[in-house]
């Protein structure tokens, strides 16, 4: 899925229910087991737009992992289309959105509220983030692992 692909309803979905974690959770778990599937490929397609994550990303001279670049990915496609758009089109770097991730206390006014964390079925604790809440909602719905539904295995 290229940039522009990532479809609208996705980014209208993160809005309206940012900053709460729990909201989004509650939209998900009212969503036949095709949205979810469908906004976790968005997700995924849209983290995957910002950056190749076995590169990492070079922040203050240093290279993050794997890992952290995926993390990193994962938080600006929570943040919004605005903050996501900004990156894909070279307003703002990869690094620069690295440095407001690392130092949320002093993010631009046009950044929007970080999310919550607070989710409203305990089972979904250890999900508790934008980027995986529907692995979360999708693993106590339909009693399967959502990474491997959507690899096919």
């Amino acid at each position: 899925m290229a940039p522009e692909d990532v479809p609208d309803w996705f980014w209208d979905v993160l809005e309206a229910t940012r900053p709460r974690l729990s909201t989004l959770e509650l939209w998900l778990e009212s969503q036949p087991r095709e949205v979810l599937e469908a906004f976790a490929l968005a997700y995924e397609a849209a983290a995957d737009a910002l950056a190749d994550f076995s590169e990492g990303v070079r922040v203050d001279g240093e290279f993050w992992s794997e890992d952290d670049t995926e993390d990193l990915c994962g938080w600006v496609v929570g943040q919004g289309r605005g903050l996501w758009g900004s990156v894909i089109a070279g307003e703002r770097s990869l690094e620069e959105a690295a440095q407001m991730y690392l130092d949320r206390a002093a993010l631009p006014a046009d950044h929007v509220v970080p999310w919550d964390e607070e989710v409203a079925n305990p089972e979904h604790r250890g999900y508790q983030s934008p980027a995986s809440i529907a692995h979360g909602v999708y693993r106590t719905r339909f009693a399967e692992d959502l990474h491997e539904r959507l690899e096919g295995g």
